[in-house]
Parts: C-alpha cells; sequence; structure tokens
C-alpha cells in the first residue's frame, strides 16, 4: 500500500468490533465533523494571524530584556521564539506584524533569521542586536512604525552580550566579565574595562554609565574608573534604565518586586519612589492578578511622557512566558499584552463545565457566552511565584497540566514533553501552586490522571499496567499515593508496546494504545498504530469492546518516518479526540472517532480567526477534552508555534452517526 493510501486507510477504517459486525465507511477522511465548530484561542492576547512564516501578530514566548523608545513603542528580546519573534515591537496594544529578520550573512548564527539574542538597545532610527551567534546587528526603522525594520549590517563580537545600551554617538555592551564600548557610525570598538559579574548598563548624557553589577549599581566613567554614587542594598536587582526625567529604574526581582526610582544628583542616590504592591503575587490574595502586582521582572522603561512600562518573564528563554503592561504617570494601568503558553496544554478544571482552565503558570477564567473566538479568556490569577519557588519547574520547561478537584481542594499535575511521569502542586497559598510529589521517570509514556485522582501507568516495568489510588489528604496537607504498593496487571493479550492508556471509571473502561505485536514501532512519542477499549477492568472482566488497528496517520513525507500516527489522545464524553504530529494536505488536524466503538467522526482544523495555520504538536499530551453540560465539546490544543493554545468549540448533531467499517475480526487481529 502507498503511503497515500495507506494515510487514508489509517482516518477511515475501523477494524475489529467485538462483535465481528462490518460496518460501511460513508465519512470522507479529514472532513468535518457533524454539528459545527469555531476555532478560539487562549494563552495569548493575540490570535497569531497576520500571514505565513515571518508575518504575524502574537506576543513572543519570552523576554530577556525589554528596551522603550521615546514614543512608546516597546523592544523586547529573547533567545527563541518559536515562529521568530526573537525581537517584538509592541506600541498602544498593537505588534509588529512584519518580523525583523537579519541578512543572509547572520540568518544561520541564531535563531529568528539571526536575531535571537539576550541584549538589545535602540536609539532614534537605530536598533541594535546582539545576538547568540556573536554578531553585533543593525536595523533602520521609522520610529513608531512597527512594521519599517530594515536590516543593515552586523559586525563580530568577541564573546556573546547579556547586556546593551546606545546613544547618538556610543554603544555600550556587556559581557560576562568586561564592558565594551563601541562607535554608533561603524559599529568599530573604542574602548573596554573589566568588569565580574555585570548583568546591564545604562549610559548617562555626560558619557558616563551606570553599571548593574555584583548585585549592586555601580557609577563608573567611561573608562571604567569609580565615579560617586553607589545603590546598594538591593534584593536582586534584575534590570536598569534612565526614565525621561533622568532618574535611575531598578528593577528589584527579590521578595518586594518592585520597580525603584532613584535620584542620581545627589550622591549617593536617593530612592525617590517604588512602583508595585511590595510582595508581587503574594500580595493580597497569592496569585490574583491585580495591576500592580509584579513579578519576575526582566525590565522597565518610560516613554517621553512618563508612561511606564513593565517586561515581567519568568526566565530569559522560550519557557519563561511574557508579560508586557503600561502604567499612566499616575499609576493606572493603560495596557496588558501576554503570552503565557510554548510547549504547554492547557487544562480545565473539571468541576467548572469549561469556565475554569489552567497552564502550568496561569489561571484562567471563560466566559463561554462570548461568541467571537479569542474574547472568551480573561487572565485570572498566576500560579508561579518566583520568590517562593526559584527552582520550581515550570519556570524552566513545559508541560501539559492537569487539574482535578478531590475531596474539595485542588490538585495540579505537570506531565512534560518527553512524558516520564507527573510532578503533583497543591495551592496552600491562594492561586499559588507549589510542589509537593512527583511520580514517574524517563522513557516512560502512558500515563493518566482518572478523574477521581488515580494515577495510571500503562508502560511500567515488566511490561505491566500500575494503578496508583488516590487515599485522600495527608494530614501535612500533601495528597495520600502509595507509590510502592500500586495495584497492578499484566498487559493484555497482544500487546508488544503500550504507549498510552486512559481510564474512564465512570464506566470502568479502560483505553490501551500502542502497538500489537507484529506491528512497526515509530518514532519517539507518538501514541501507536492500535487502540483497544476494555470493559469492566476493575471489575475483573477485561472484555476487549473494539480494536482499531488503523490510526489516523499525519501527511509527514520524511522517507524514514513515513506517516506518523497521532502525538496525542484524549477522550471526553462520547468521543476520542487524536492530535497529529504533522499536518495533512496543509491542515494540522484533531481527529474526532466515536469511544462507544471506534467508528471515525470526522476532523477539527485551525480556521481564519488563528490565521488558519498551527506548528507540529510536540507534546505527548497535547490534547485536552471537556463535555460541558450542555453537549457542547472544549478541545485544547498545544499551539507553540505562535504561543499560545487552540480552543475549539463543538456542537455536534445528537441526531447524525457517523458509520464505520470493520476490516477484521478480533480472532484475525489476535492472530497477528
Amino acid at each position: 500500500m502507498s503511503s497515500m493510501n495507506h494515510l487514508l486507510a489509517g482516518l477511515g477504517i475501523v477494524c475489529a468490533l467485538a462483535t465481528g459486525t462490518a460496518y460501511a465507511q460513508t465519512t470522507t477522511p479529514g472532513s468535518k465533523p457533524p454539528g459545527s465548530y469555531t476555532t478560539s484561542w487562549i494563552g495569548n492576547s493575540f490570535g497569531g494571524g497576520g500571514g505565513d512564516n515571518g508575518f504575524g501578530e502574537w506576543v513572543q514566548d519570552g523576554a530577556d530584556e525589554i528596551k522603550v523608545a521615546p514614543d512608546g513603542t516597546v523592544f523586547a528580546g529573547v533567545g527563541w521564539d518559536e515562529a521568530g519573534r526573537c525581537v517584538g515591537l509592541y506600541k498602544d496594544g498593537k505588534v509588529n506584524r512584519i518580523l525583523l529578520q537579519g541578512g543572509k550573512d547572520v540568518a544561520e548564527t541564531a535563531w529568528g533569521w539571526g536575531t535571537g539574542n539576550n541584549a538589545l538597545a535602540v536609539y532614534g532610527d537605530a536598533i541594535y542586536i546582539a545576538n547568540g551567534g556573536k554578531k553585533l546587528l543593525r536595523f533602520r526603522w521609522k520610529p513608531g512604525d512597527l512594521n519599517s525594520g530594515q536590516y543593515q549590517d552586523s559586525v563580530a563580537m568577541r564573546d556573546e552580550a547579556i547586556g546593551m545600551t546606545a546613544d547618538r554617538e556610543k554603544i555600550v555592551v556587556v559581557y560576562k566579565d568586561a564592558i565594551e564600548t563601541r562607535r554608533a557610525s561603524d559599529l568599530t570598538v573604542t574602548g573596554s574595562f573589566a568588569m565580574k559579574d555585570a548583568h546591564d548598563v545604562v549610559l548617562v548624557p555626560d558619557g558616563s554609565v551606570w553599571v548593574l553589577a555584583g548585585g549592586r549599581v555601580r557609577h563608573l566613567s567611561a573608562a571604567g574608573a569609580v565615579l560617586s554614587g553607589t545603590v546598594s542594598g538591593l534584593q536582586n536587582p534584575s534590570a536598569i534604565s534612565l526614565d525621561n526625567r533622568g532618574r535611575l529604574l531598578i528593577c528589584d526581582n527579590g521578595p518586594r518586586q518592585q520597580v525603584l526610582s532613584f535620584d542620581v544628583s545627589s550622591s549617593p542616590p536617593r530612592q525617590v519612589a517604588a512602583f508595585g504592591k511590595p510582595g508581587g503575587l503574594l500580595a493580597g490574595t497569592p496569585g490574583q492578578v491585580e495591576p500592580q502586582k509584579l513579578f519576575a521582572l526582566r525590565g522597565a522603561g518610560t516613554d517621553v511622557q512618563g508612561n511606564l512600562y513593565v517586561g515581567m518573564s519568568y526566565g530569559n528563554g522560550p519557557n519563561g512566558n511574557f508579560v508586557l503592561r503600561s502604567f499612566a504617570p499616575k499609576g493606572t494601568m493603560r495596557l496588558e499584552l501576554y503570552a503565557t503558553a510554548f510547549v504547554d496544554t492547557l487544562g480545565f478544571d473539571p468541576m467548572s463545565d469549561g469556565a475554569t482552565v489552567y497552564s502550568r503558570t496561569a489561571r484562567f477564567d471563560l466566559d463561554l457566552k462570548q461568541s467571537e473566538p479569542g474574547h472568551e479568556a480573561k487572565l485570572r490569577s498566576f500560579t508561579l511565584d518566583p520568590v517562593l519557588a526559584p527552582n520550581d519547574d515550570r519556570a524552566r520547561f513545559g508541560c501539559t497540566t492537569i487539574v482535578r478537584q478531590l475531596n474539595g481542594r485542588r490538585l495540579l499535575y505537570c506531565i512534560g514533553q518527553y512524558a516520564g511521569g507527573y510532578r503533583l502542586y497543591t495551592f496552600d497559598k491562594g492561586d499559588i501552586a507549589v510542589q509537593v510529589d512527583k511520580v514517574g521517570t524517563s522513557d516512560q509514556w502512558a500515563w493518566d490522571v482518572a478523574p477521581n485522582g488515580d494515577i495510571w501507568h500503562g508502560d511500567a516495568p515488566g511490561k505491566t499496567i500500575r494503578r496508583y489510588a488516590f487515599r485522600g489528604w495527608r494530614p501535612d496537607g500533601k495528597p495520600n499515593y502509595d507509590w510502592n504498593k500500586p495495584q497492578s496487571w499484566q498487559w493484555p493479550e497482544g500487546w508488544d508496546l503500550v504507549r498510552r492508556i486512559k481510564y474512564d471509571p465512570a464506566a470502568d473502561t479502560l483505553y490501551i494504545i500502542g502497538y500489537l505485536t507484529g506491528q512497526r514501532v515509530e518514532t519517539w512519542g507518538v501514541i501507536g498504530a492500535t487502540a483497544r477499549r476494555y470493559d469492566g477492568w476493575l471489575a475483573g472482566k477485561k472484555q476487549l469492546q473494539w480494536t482499531n488497528s488503523e490510526l489516523p496517520r499525519d501527511g509527514n513525507t520524511d522517507v524514514k518516518e513515513g506517516p506518523l500516527t497521532a502525538q496525542s489522545l484524549d477522550i471526553a464524553g462520547d468521543y476520542l479526540f487524536l492530535g497529529m504530529v504533522k499536518s495533512t494536505g496543509g491542515k494540522q488536524l484533531i481527529h474526532i472517532m466515536r469511544a462507544a466503538d471506534g467508528h471515525y467522526v470526522g476532523a477539527l482544523s485551525p480556521t481564519g480567526k488563528v490565521g488558519n495555520q498551527q506548528g507540529w504538536l510536540d507534546m505527548p499530551y497535547a490534547v485536552q477534552a471537556l463535555k460541558r453540560k450542555n453537549g457542547e465539546y472544549l478541545i485544547l490544543v498545544e499551539e507553540d508555534f505562535r504561543a499560545k493554545n487552540l480552543l475549539y468549540r463543538w456542537l455536534p448533531d445528537a441526531g447524525q452517526k457517523a458509520p464505520g467499517r470493520a476490516s477484521h475480526s478480533v480472532a484475525q487481529v489476535r492472530a497477528q
């Protein structure tokens, strides 16, 4: 069978009903499912439309720093954004549609057409980017025009830069061990001096500099001589700048989580203001979003009118998320833009009927009465406080987030891009989640958290299936699981490799997905070629209801891989939802099958509000689905290409059935 024929067969054939009954397949592979659906999104201020690669509108995955132009344009830099927005331009709630791209001479030196960076500077019509490939790039732009940036030239640098500033005549570059000065006209080096543990620098009109190094901010001459005026007593300074009045702004990323203002006309500098609620996310109701509750400070600056801009990101890479807020001089918030998803899949609070969704770092309220895509979600809380838990893995790694309400308390589970089990978090401080336990190890892909909190592990050692029962809450507030004494079963007959497992306690049904004996095992992470449903599992019956050995495959054209089976699977209500790794016919598909018999129903794909596009699925648990009380299905899908999750809202036609066709009997499949 050719690859294309195999693909079509995979979309359209169901094999091995327990009864052996055959049905005619009338649903066209990849066709729209019965009823109607819309495509929306959660996790980003923008939907990601606006053009193909190199064009489009979304808030980038993270930010290492921000710089603010006098007209209020904010420049945010990051080492990696999946779709190449390594330098984002933001003004008045808008974002540049045309991405900055270096020329052919630098395109391969860093991600984002050479623009991936940890340092940038802006002065007048010049944009300077010190990329991760040790190149200093220069662009020209028309101030205020977000889409006017044009690459000019570049020069080599001695090392990778970690900070930078510029004025009309000079550029000052921060390396890990030195401060370097360059001429703005031709980018040539004019001087340097040694400086340990430097992080940021600001140019003063008289030619001197303020340098953030070693937890202090010091005043130095252009040659590095120490001048009068040192700001000490800071908790954890992360960035510095000068505001429109010549005052020194310091982002103090310690417990206070504030932007501090210093009058530098006196020696030592005198603090004259502190912006932000003391304590950041821990102030008031912990985690709850309020305009002046700042966190994870990466940079701040003002425009010529004195409006303040604050950039917040958990880290300097794409997993850090990015939140940009602007405040009027009197402190009222003017705007907020955000991205809270990278290699992430959001999860529903099952008790909310779809009205509450969690990412690994945030909580959203959904107004499902909204009919305009992108208008449903509102940020309610951030669940990760970087001061309380500076080493929380959620600040460094993406994950699929699963939420369960167990005996009146919330429990959050995170499983990463390479699966391997769960990290468990409780909410003892408002909406701030803190890790309290973990289970699993590497090279294990088949995991599930049942609605009652039981954790199922399908590819446990010795070809076994394990169930770790949730036994309530311990006196110390941690969930009670006995990791040493799980209930265990051998794999049912016929299985060579189990890749996914799903348990439905309402029906005592276990779904096993993977490879039967003799089936070719594909690349890492995919769910496998066969799905089987077993009823009465805990009751001891383990009755095989159906087998589908021709699961959907994508349009992957890699000659070594061929079309791949799905990357992710979830079950809600009456249906199974399968998310594909790569596109098929130019569309990224979420295939739907009936849970009752495994028959194919149709497929969802992105529509115009998100630019009719979606990237590859990178997560083994990239799809999460929920059936609402009114019969509507909500399906969340990882979309790290443009930093969000897709939200499909599907209303199936209850009166229409999607028949299928069986190609083998149970006996034939078992004999393979």
